[in-house]
């Protein structure tokens, strides 16, 4: 039987005052992030993302979440102005 994961309810949203210090799990860091709990937990096991562990326990503050959609956003792309002469 599958397990579903927990979820706390009343999360703050990692862009609030309240939220860029708040402790989130895996699990509730994916709902802001375009990755899986799994993935997440993966990544930073592997050092690959910000994260807060707290003896062997992964845990995203709003500020790691914060920094990871920014790690992943892609700007677009300007093409160099060409000078004529």
């Amino acid at each position: 039987m599958a397990r579903t994961p927990k979820i706390r309810e009343n999360l703050p949203a990692p862009q609030t005052a309240e939220g860029e210090l708040f402790h989130y799990q895996p699990t509730e860091a994916a709902l802001w992030l375009p990755f899986s709990a799994r993935t997440l937990a993966l990544k930073a096991f592997a050092r690959e993302i910000p994260h807060v562990n707290n003896g062997n326990k992964i845990w995203f503050s709003g500020l790691n979440i914060r920094a990871i959609s920014e790690q992943f956003t892609v700007q677009p792309f300007t093409r160099p102005s060409v000078r004529k002469e």
